[in-house]
């Protein structure tokens, strides 16, 4: 029988060596994600056979994530269905990338039984795109960078670190006073940057600011695996004329590598101020994430 252990600031360092082998470019594999909305989606993990999957609260009923990892698929997916059967659970699959979708569908007899949410799909750009926004179509962003740029021409670039980890906490906690939103999720994403940012450096996650006159007028947070730089955090002042626009392009600049060729900026969750911003910087993609219900009969498993 399948064990949960709750995911924690200790053993999801553990659950990262797996990110590796994750098939996708979504968010959801990634410490970032995981660890800051692990107590709103109740989120425990467990590892069978080389490969880990995900236990969580999505949508009022207990769901899974996809397995990944070195070992046996089919192994991992016997585990699951067999812990459903046991605790008389339906077995349902959620932020299913649509690489897997044909595996669950064709070869475990899985129902999509919706379209995935447009509110939780990520916005995927090419890194090259956001660190540069050269060409016609990033007229509009160069303008706000163009007019930050002669408002603050001594602006600075920091990357986060032990030394100065103490003041972006500062700007944070302001920031939470003075420009937070009424909307629950983001009171509740605001609450979890504030409680990861002591961790960054233990979760080896890529942080930087901007800094006019000694005060940090916007931030970003995020992590690399493989191929993509996931953006996790992105908060400015907006009293700064086009902070967020600097703070999208020098958070790409400073973080994008040769190997790196891809920026995951997250979903937009349904604000559509934030849904228009995330368009205004031309994704590549929109990352759908689906639910899938897959029958637990020990018949409809494929042989190994």
């Amino acid at each position: 029988m399948l064990s949960f252990e709750k995911i924690n600031a200790d053993n999801i360092l553990q659950t990262a060596e797996f990110f590796k082998y994750k098939i996708s470019r979504t968010s959801d594999y990634t410490i970032g994600a995981i660890y800051m909305w692990r107590d709103f989606y109740d989120t425990s993990f467990a590892i069978y056979d080389d490969m880990i999957f995900y236990k969580v609260k999505f949508l009022n009923r207990t769901s899974f994530t996809y397995p990944i990892g070195s070992g046996s698929f089919t192994k991992a997916m016997d585990a699951i269905k067999e812990y459903c059967r046991s605790n008389d659970l339906p077995l349902w699959f959620c932020t299913v990338p649509k690489e897997v979708i044909p595996v669950l569908t064709e070869q475990y007899k899985g129902d999509v039984p919706a379209t995935p949410s447009r509110d939780w799909a990520d916005y995927l750009y090419r890194a090259e795109d956001l660190a540069q926004m050269a060409g016609r179509r990033y007229s509009g962003q160069r303008n706000h960078i163009n007019k930050f740029l002669r408002l603050y021409p001594n602006y600075q670039y920091h990357k986060m670190t032990a030394d100065n980890l103490g003041k972006v906490i500062e700007f944070l906690t302001a920031y939470k006073n003075n420009f937070s939103k009424e909307d629950s999720l983001a009171k509740e994403e605001l609450e979890r940057t504030l409680e990861i940012m002591p961790l960054i450096d233990k979760f080896n996650l890529s942080g930087g600011f901007i800094e006019v006159d000694g005060n940090i007028v916007a931030i970003s947070v995020g992590e690399i695996i493989k191929d993509t730089l996931y953006c996790h955090i992105e908060k400015a002042d907006r009293s700064y004329l086009g902070s967020y626009q600097m703070i999208v392009r020098e958070f790409a600049r400073h973080n994008v590598t040769e190997d790196v060729k891809y920026i995951n900026r997250e979903e937009d969750v349904g604000d559509l101020g934030l849904r228009k911003s995330k368009l205004s910087y031309h994704p590549i993609e929109l990352l759908d994430k689906y639910c899938v219900l897959v029958p637990t009969d020990p018949l409809s498993t494929p042989s190994a």
